[in-house]
């Protein structure tokens, strides 16, 4: 056999091996080598090079960006991403009205509400996930930790540690909410049907959503004797009118709790007690489950909790007005059932003009976007700013259980110097405080029947 044969069978193997690799692509200048030596001819070195390209590309580029959305990784063929991004808001609070008391007297001062950190992306196209960690307290909580397959086009399935669906107020992001604190109804939809370890169905369109969950416990680093309590909750909405300037929102939800074995615990909390801080610093409840013989806030024998609300929002250019009402009920063993209710009203405006971001497959408000970020260059705006009140009330009495009630009025200036920044300021007036078990030690408990609180945030948020 001739050189010049071998060196021709010796190129057609070379270029059938290069032509088969996906993986491990075919190294160019070897390509231009056997181009220059005619063992290729133009029509197979530009197809060699082409799938050399679409290899490399597929395996080894990685784009990185960073913008307001935080740092960002993703691969040529989008099958993997990844985000890194993460929240301070950094409070200020102080209370007016309270001097009177004693033990139940209000903390003033400043803490790190909430400070923290998350991973989220995607895997193989049809996996996405969320790690979550809250690091206010300097100590370490679980948030979000959760993986959600959406490889079906009417139905995502979520498992792991997640908000369950109930409440537009709680499903909406503490980023994206008008006032510093929840309303009162949070008094009966926080405590039972926050955050837990489930699996969760949705399913949604551009105007509506539907879910469906079941639950065990939130995570918790004790393990008690006897089994964890158990949930579900549902939820649905629908916004027959949802454009980019006006909005109509409709919802309901429902959930039931069991409590553990455990001394009757809902949640994995350390003991069945429905409450509500006026600020988070602040240590003092105005609605909160009476102390029991032990001289705990617990109401004793609890069974399960049931809860049923409903909720609408209307949105019309800078305009917005939303509102829920809760019912809930406590079923006791050997005791009647307890029955507590709540419910908000409130409405916001944008000074500047620009509307709130509304998704509807959501069902929830986002965050505000200033049309021009605050900058005191030249051409620079002042950002957004939005005014807010709110109307809300809660009552906790029923039957023997004094778990008080109040009624509060909250308003609100928000500065949005841009997409990620937020200042924050909130004065809130409760009355109407009705003399409770929480306050039998005080000398004069009816001073309580006005509380004015005052709040100050700092937001950075990507």
């Amino acid at each position: 056999m001739s050189i010049k044969k071998s060196g021709q069978i010796l190129a057609l193997g070379a270029a059938a091996t290069l032509g088969s690799m996906n993986a491990y692509a075919a190294d160019k200048e070897l390509l231009d080598m056997l181009l220059q030596n005619g063992s290729i001819n133009q029509t197979q070195y530009s197809t060699l090079v082409a799938k050399e390209k679409i290899s490399k590309k597929d395996v080894n580029d990685i784009s990185v960006k960073l913008d307001k959305k935080g740092l960002q990784f993703a691969t040529a063929d989008k099958q993997f991403k990844m985000k890194i991004g993460a929240r301070l808001h950094a409070d200020a609070s102080f209370h007016s009205g309270d001097n009177e008391l004693d033990e139940a007297r209000a903390t003033n001062g400043t803490e790190i509400r909430r400070a923290r950190i998350y991973l989220k992306g995607v895997m193989w196209d049809d996996f996405k996930y969320i790690s979550e960690f809250d690091f206010a307290d300097n100590k370490v909580a679980v948030k979000d930790l959760f993986v959600t397959y959406t490889g079906l086009d009417w139905l995502e399935l979520t498992v792991g540690h997640q908000k369950q669906s109930i409440s537009m107020e709680l499903q909406e992001s503490s980023n994206d909410i008008m006032f510093t604190e929840r309303s009162l109804v949070n008094t009966i939809t926080g405590f039972g049907f926050d955050r837990a370890i489930g699996i969760h169905a949705k399913s949604k369109g551009k105007n509506w959503s539907a879910q469906i969950g079941a639950y065990g416990e939130s995570v918790g680093a004790s393990k008690v004797a006897g089994d964890e309590g158990w949930g579900m909750t549902s939820r649905v909405t629908y916004s027959p009118i949802n454009t980019k300037d006006q909005v109509v929102h409709l919802g309901a939800y429902g959930g039931f709790r069991e409590t553990s074995d455990q001394n009757d615990i809902l949640n994995g909390k350390d003991q069945t007690d429905l409450k509500y801080e006026t600020t988070h610093l602040s240590n003092l409840y105005l609605t909160r489950s009476p102390e029991d013989g032990n001289g705990d806030n617990n109401i004793a024998n609890a069974e399960n909790l049931s809860i049923a609300g409903f909720e609408a929002a209307y949105m019309q250019g800078p305009f917005s007005i939303q509102g829920e009402y809760a019912q809930s009920w406590l079923s006791r063993d050997g005791a009647p059932t307890l029955d507590f209710n709540a419910l908000y009203v409130q409405t916001g405006w944008t000074l500047t003009g620009e509307s709130r971001s509304y998704k509807g497959s959501d069902g929830e408000f986002k965050r505000l976007k200033p049309a021009k970020n605050f900058s005191l260059k030249d051409g620079g705006g002042w950002g957004a700013l939005e005014l807010a009140a709110r109307y809300d009330q809660a009552d906790m009495n029923s039957d023997d259980s004094n778990g008080g009630s109040e009624k509060a009025v909250t308003v609100a200036l928000n500065w949005y110097l841009n997409e990620n920044l937020r200042v924050m300021a909130d004065y809130r007036r409760a009355f109407d405080v009705s003399n409770n078990g929480n306050f039998a030690n005080e000398s004069d408990p009816g001073d309580l029947e006005e509380i004015d609180a005052f709040s100050l945030r700092g937001q950075w948020a990507f």
